[in-house]
């Protein structure tokens, strides 16, 4: 349907919902729908196919059976174990991206969380933080895994935005076994929504004790110039409270004595990239820009950047680029990364063009 001030032209889906209702009824609905809401109407199986663009058959399928549509895709992780990535399928993607772009995208978020919205940065979460004598940080465990099902609908596809059977059936192209993959392009975005009253509820909290709290996806940090010792069990109980646990292990207190970091970044005086980190990237770049690409990436034995035996410079440049560009995010007055990165990209440039 189209919808332009207060008139509603219906279209070939929308036919069986006209037919129940009525012309004027239909209008009636659609337009006091719209007048208070931004998101689709959608009001049965054949508008809901139209607006994902894919057959009811389809649509039907997928809903009934999300689990069909992933691959189990397994990555190491830095500090050891592995992470488990549920990629989906061509078709359950291009649902999943429809019901991002097209339904997700308006609802609010809280400014408590920093990660998977607009204008939101690693930088602007470690911000918060900056120049506090004490610091603590807390993680979710399994935090995509422990949404569920019944979160998801209530947060983002319940009765006040769509009929039930719409609703239920957008919450389920949403999950894998009753919760939400990580993985899947919705699933940051409606994590969000999930959070949305307990990131409010416990910044309104902390703000009364002078206290700063930001969440990026389950990292949760909290500074302050007192001690923090009630936040701890404060955030424990409120996590239960909605089926979540902490990860004791990855539980951080730390004073303004030792170096205090924010999803990697420091945050002591101002927000800088760490040292060690700049300083790898630093001989890095030296090496390269000395004795060439190739060299670089055998004397170093990257053996990432090595394709049966060739060595892959194009795609190190592009490495050692996009290293020096996160840099350049978080300090963009860093002159020597600057000259660096001109440096890299010219380097590139010769690359391509001699390919």
């Amino acid at each position: 349907m189209i919808v332009k001030e207060n008139t509603v032209v219906f279209e070939a889906c929308d036919m069986a919902f006209v037919k129940k209702f009525g012309i004027k009824q239909a209008t009636e609905m659609v337009l006091d729908y719209k007048s208070v809401n931004p998101l689709p109407f959608l009001y049965d199986t054949y508008q809901a196919a139209t607006f994902l663009r894919v057959g009811r058959r389809t649509l039907f399928q997928y809903a009934k059976n999300p689990e069909q549509g992933y691959k189990l895709i397994t990555l190491k992780k830095r500090s050891g174990g592995k992470r488990r990535i549920y990629a989906p399928d061509t078709v359950l993607k291009h649902l999943q991206t429809r019901i991002l772009r097209k339904i997700l995208i308006y609802f609010p978020v809280s400014l408590y969380a920093t990660a998977y919205s607009k204008n939101c940065t690693l930088r602007k979460n470690a911000a918060s933080h900056v120049g506090k004598k004490y610091l603590l940080k807390l993680d979710i465990t399994d935090f995509f895994g422990s949404i569920r099902f019944d979160q998801v609908y209530s947060a983002a596809f319940n009765t006040r935005y769509f009929p039930k059977q719409i609703g239920v059936m957008l919450t389920s192209l949403c999950c894998r076994e009753e919760t939400l993959p990580q993985g899947a392009p919705t699933s940051p975005a409606l994590s969000n929504l999930v959070m949305r009253n307990f990131d409010n509820s416990l910044g309104q909290w902390c703000q009364k004790r002078g206290i700063a709290y930001t969440r990026y996806c389950d990292d949760m940090t909290f500074s302050s110039d007192k001690p923090l010792y009630p936040v701890y069990e404060k955030v424990k109980s409120m996590l239960l409270d909605m089926g979540f646990t902490l990860n004791e292990k990855k539980t951080r207190f730390v004073t303004s004595a030792s170096r205090q970091s924010v999803t990697g970044l420091t945050v002591n005086e101002k927000v800088t990239v760490s040292s060690e980190y700049k300083r790898k990237l630093r001989q890095e770049i030296y090496y390269v820009l000395k004795f060439g690409l190739e060299d670089s990436i055998r004397f170093a034995n990257r053996t990432e950047f090595i394709n049966g035996g060739v060595p892959d410079a194009e795609r190190y440049a592009q490495h050692l680029i996009g290293k020096t560009n996160y840099v350049l995010q978080i300090e963009p007055e860093n002159q020597w990364f600057r000259e660096a990165l001109g440096r890299l990209q010219w380097t590139l440039k010769c690359l391509e063009m001699q390919g």
